[in-house]
C-alpha cells in the first residue's frame, strides 16, 4: 500500500509542476488566453468610446486603441499636445488600463 501511495503522490506532484514554467509562472490554458484577449478587446472598446465621447478633442474619431495585458496603445492624430494628453488621461482613467503608450501624432 505504501509504494502505491508514494507513486500516486509523485504523479500528482509531477502533474502540478508540469504546468509551471521555469520562471515560476503557470502556463495559461487556451480558455484563459481567450478570456484575457476578450477582456483586452473589451477594454480597448471602452477606451475608444470614452475618447470619442470627449467633445473637447476635435480629431477624436481618428484615435484607435489596442490593449494587451492592460497596456493601452493609442494611435491616431491630435491637433496639439494638449489633445494628445487628454486622450492619454482618458485612457488611464478607464478600468482595466494599467499603463498607456501614447503613439498619437500631431497634425500639422
Amino acid at each position: 500500500m505504501k509504494p502505491l501511495y508514494i507513486a500516486l503522490s509523485t504523479l500528482v506532484a509531477a502533474i502540478a509542476l508540469g504546468a509551471c514554467t521555469s520562471n515560476g509562472n503557470y502556463v495559461a490554458s487556451p480558455h484563459q488566453r481567450h478570456r484575457a484577449v476578450a477582456m483586452d478587446l473589451d477594454t480597448a472598446a471602452r477606451v475608444e468610446a470614452r475618447i470619442q465621447a470627449d467633445e473637447r478633442q476635435a480629431l477624436r474619431h481618428t484615435v484607435r486603441v489596442n490593449v494587451v495585458k492592460g497596456q493601452a496603445e493609442l494611435l491616431g492624430e491630435a491637433r496639439n499636445a494638449e489633445e494628445r494628453q487628454m486622450a492619454e488621461t482618458v485612457a488611464l482613467q478607464t478600468h482595466g488600463v494599467k499603463e498607456v503608450k501614447n503613439l498619437m501624432t500631431l497634425r500639422r
